[in-house]
């Protein structure tokens, strides 16, 4: 349904987005972006970027529960477990839990990981590699 636009009995504004969208089509001004669901926006920006703030915002006591619920509807859109496809956090310990806020601090500050948690951190990749060949 669109709504008459006032001093011009002519003219009509949208008053969905369906209906922006089609006159929009029709005038040839396409938004420019992704025109169907398998697009890298959500493939790579889920599990790398809403899956990075869920698990931050966990770390400082921050929840970020609407990245939660996207993360939730995207997986069940796509099928797919977003929240376990990111290998980098894995090895980074923010997936396990096995760093806590102070470490993370405490490598920021030092430019480093303590020895003991280093060798922990180090050893996982090369596990993975053997199970690989």
């Amino acid at each position: 349904m669109t709504t008459p636009v006032e001093g011009d009995s002519a003219m009509t504004r949208p008053t969905t987005v369906s209906e922006m969208s089609q006159i929009m089509h029709f005038l040839g001004r396409d938004v420019l972006g992704p025109s169907s669901l398998d697009t890298r926006y959500v493939s790579e920006d889920v599990p790398y970027g809403l899956v990075l703030t869920v698990l931050l915002g966990q770390l400082v006591g921050k929840p970020a529960k609407l990245h939660e619920s996207g993360i939730a509807i995207l997986s069940a859109m796509y099928g797919l477990d977003f929240m376990n496809q990111n290998d980098l956090l894995l090895d980074l310990g923010l997936m396990d839990g096995r760093y806590v806020l102070e470490d993370f601090q405490r490598m920021a500050y030092s430019g480093s990981f303590s020895s003991e948690k280093q060798h922990e951190t180090l050893e996982r990749p090369k596990a993975r590699e053997t199970a690989n060949r």
